[in-house]
C-alpha cells in the first residue's frame, strides 16, 4: 500500500463547508469506563499507510430532495451504526508498558496501536456537511457513458479530497499526532443538482477496504430502514442487524502467530517468513541512495533512540529504491472500464498462452488476467523494454481467509500483507521475449499461492519480533512498481442508503494520486464489468491511452 505522502495538484476548491463536529454511537456506554483494545500485529505494520477512504456519488432522487430529512436520516442512522463500531469514536494512540498484562504473548509496546473507547473523553467520529457548486453531471460521467463513449476516463481532476472530510484523523498529520483527533471521519455533500455524495475516511490501522466496506454497508442498512419509517436497527443487545454482526477482536488473528510468552523467535518459522516474495524495504536507512529529507522525521515516535537501537540487532532489510521515484512529476488519474465481456475475452487468452503442464495446477481467475493485461502495459508504457533489471508489481492480500482456522468475515481491522512477482523489463514487454498474458498472470496466480496458512503464521510470528513494526515497508511506488489493491466482491456499487434501488453513479476507493498506484473495483455495472483506477506518470500514462494494446480484447 501506498504511504502518507505528496499528492498532485488540485484545481480551486468547488465545494464548502457548512458545518464540522463530532458524532458518537446512539447508545452510550452505561459503565461509563473506557474498553482498551491493542491492535493486531498486522494492524501495526499499517499505520503509515495512507488512510482508508472511498466516496459515493448518488443522483437527485426523489427521497434526496428533503436535505433536512436526508441528513438527519444518515446523521442518525450513522450513530446506530456506531454502536457496533464503538471503537471507531474512540481514541487512537500508541501503546505504553502499561498497557501489557501478564498473559500477552506479544508483549512489545514499541509501534503497537491501542484504542480506547466508551467515555465521555472519546473523540468521536467526525462529522462533515458541505456544499458542491457544481452539478454532479460537470463532476463525473453518467453510468452510459462509462459503458460507451468514455470507457476510458482521464479522472486527474475529479476531486476525491473536496469529497472527503478534510479533517486530521489520528496519526495522520504524523505518526505522533493523534490525541484528541479522530479516527474515522465522514462527508456528506450536497450538490447544485440536487445529487449528493457520501465520503469516508480511516485510519488505517483501525479499517482496511473489507472492514471499511461492512461499515459502510451497515450504515446503508441503517439509513433505508429509517426512509423506509422503520427503527434503525442496533447493534450489541439491541434489534438485530441483517448483517453479519461486527468482530472487534485483534487477539483473533495475533493468535495465529504462533507466539510463545517470553520465547524468542522461532528460527524455522522466520525463515519461511522471510522466503516470501516480500518487500523488507527499511524506512530506517538514512544512508540509502535518494533517502528524502522528510522520511527521517515520520520514523521518529516509533523508533528507538539512538543509544537503545545501537544495542538492537536488527532483522534484514534493502534499500527502498529511492531513485526510482520522481515525486516531483506530474501524476496523472485514469479510470477504464473493461466489459464483462473483455474481461472473459482476457481470461480466455491468458488460460490459453499458459505454459503447457500449469493449466490445470493453477487456474487463472478474472482478476489475474487483468491485472496481467495491465502490468505489461504499464511497463509498455514505462518504455523499460530493455531493463535488464528486476521490475515489480506488488499485490495486496487480506489475510482473512488465509489463516486456519479463517477469521469471520465480519472481523473488523487492516489485516494486509503485500506480496510482489518479479521480471526485468525486457522479460516483460520487449518483442525479443515469449512473455504471454498467460505466464504473467500465472506468476500473479502462483505467488498468491505461497501464502498459505502456515506460511501467513510465519509472517505473523516474523512480525510479532520485528523491534517496530513500522520499520519495514513491503512495497514501493515508482517508474519501477506498480501496487495493486482490489476491491472485487466488496459490493461497493450497492451501497443504498435511500432504499431506492438506485446504484451509486461513481464509487471511488480513494487512493494518493502517484506514479504507480492500481486499483480494481467489479460489478460496475450489475453485468461483471472491471473498473480499474491507474495513477502513472504523465508522459507514461499518455504512452499507455495511445497503446492499441489497450483494447486488444475489446470487439
Amino acid at each position: 500500500m501506498v504511504q502518507k505522502g505528496m499528492t498532485a495538484d488540485q484545481p480551486p476548491p468547488a465545494s464548502r463547508v457548512i458545518s464540522s463536529r463530532r458524532v458518537f454511537p446512539a447508545t452510550a456506554n452505561p459503565a461509563g469506563q473506557a474498553t482498551t483494545a491493542r491492535l493486531s500485529i498486522a494492524d501495526a505494520t499499517v499505520v503509515r499507510f495512507a488512510p482508508c477512504a472511498a466516496v459515493w456519488l448518488y443522483e437527485r432522487s426523489e427521497k434526496s430532495q428533503d436535505s433536512a430529512l436526508l441528513l438527519d436520516h444518515l446523521e442518525l442512522s450513522l450513530r446506530h451504526t456506531l454502536d457496533s463500531f464503538p471503537h471507531f469514536a474512540g481514541q487512537l494512540r500508541w501503546a505504553t508498558r502499561g498497557d501489557s498484562n501478564p498473559v500477552d504473548l506479544s508483549p512489545r509496546c514499541l509501534g503497537r496501536p491501542v484504542v480506547s473507547y466508551g467515555t465521555a473523553d472519546d473523540p468521536g467520529v467526525g462529522l462533515v456537511l458541505a456544499g458542491y457548486d457544481r452539478d454532479l453531471s460537470d463532476v463525473v460521467p453518467g453510468a452510459e457513458e462509462r459503458k460507451t463513449s468514455r470507457k476510458t476516463w482521464v479522472a486527474t481532476d475529479f476531486p476525491q479530497d473536496e469529497l472527503l472530510p478534510g479533517l486530521d484523523l489520528a496519526f495522520g498529520p504524523s505518526m505522533a499526532q493523534f490525541e484528541g483527533l479522530p479516527g474515522v471521519a465522514v462527508q456528506i455533500t450536497r450538490f447544485r443538482c440536487g445529487g449528493f455524495a457520501v465520503g469516508v475516511t480511516t485510519t488505517h490501522c483501525l479499517a482496511d477496504a473489507v472492514c471499511l466496506m461492512q461499515f459502510v454497508h451497515s450504515w446503508a442498512e441503517r439509513s433505508r430502514l429509517l426512509f423506509e419509517g422503520q427503527d434503525a436497527p442496533r447493534g450489541r443487545g439491541g434489534q438485530a442487524s441483517r448483517r453479519p454482526e461486527p468482530v472487534f477482536d485483534p487477539e483473533l488473528l495475533d493468535r495465529h502467530a504462533g507466539l510463545a510468552g517470553g520465547a524468542g523467535p522461532d528460527p524455522a518459522r522466520v525463515e519461511m517468513a522471510r522466503s516470501l516474495p516480500m518487500h523488507r524495504f527499511d524506512w530506517w536507512a538514512t544512508d540509502a541512495p535518494g533517502y528524502p529529507s522528510w522520511a527521517e522525521a515520520s520514523t521518529r515516535p516509533t523508533k528507538p533512540g539512538e543509544e537503545e537501537l545501537r544495542a538492537l540487532k536488527l532483522s534484514p532489510s534493502t534499500f527502498p529504491p529511492w531513485p526510482t521515484w520522481d515525486m516531483s512529476a506530474a501524476v496523472d488519474h485514469v479510470q477504464i472500464r473493461f466489459g464483462v465481456d473483455e474481461v472473459a475475452r482476457m481470461k480466455k487468452a491468458a488460460q490459453a498462452s499458459v505454459p503447457k503442464g500449469s493449466r490445470q495446477q493453477r487456474p487463472i481467475s478474472r482478476l489475474d488476467a487483468v491485472l496481467a493485461h495491465m502490468w505489461i502495459l504499464i511497463i509498455r508504457a514505462r518504455q523499460l523494454q530493455d531493463l535488464d533489471e528486476l521490475v515489480h508489481l506488488n499485490i495486496t492480500l487480506g489475510m482473512r481467509s488465509r489463516v486456519d482456522p479463517p477469521l469471520p468475515d465480519a472481523f473488523l481491522g487492516s489485516p494486509l500483507m503485500l506480496g510482489y512477482i518479479a521480471r526485468t523489463g525486457a522479460e516483460v514487454c520487449s518483442p525479443a521475449t515469449n512473455t504471454t498474458i498467460g505466464s504473467v498472470a500465472l506468476s500473479i496466480r502462483e505467488m498468491v499461492s505461497l501464502f498459505t496458512p502456515e506460511a501467513v503464521s510465519s509472517y505473523l510470528h516474523d512480525a510479532a519480533h520485528e523491534v517496530c513494526p513500522q520499520r519495514l515497508w513491503q512495497a514501493f511506488i515508482g517508474e519501477r512498481n506498480t501496487i495493486v489493491t482490489s476491491w472485487t466482491r466488496a459490493g461497493a456499487y450497492e451501497v443504498d442508503f435511500l432504499g431506492e434501488g438506485v446504484r451509486p453513479r461513481y464509487v471511488q476507493g480513494r487512493m494518493p494520486r502517484m506514479d504507480g498506484v492500481l486499483q480494481v473495483m467489479d460489478d460496475v455495472a450489475e453485468t461483471g464489468d472491471f473498473d480499474v483506477s491507474l495513477c502513472m506518470e504523465r508522459e507514461a500514462m499518455g504512452r499507455l491511452l495511445g497503446d492499441e494494446m489497450l483494447r486488444a480484447y475489446e470487439r
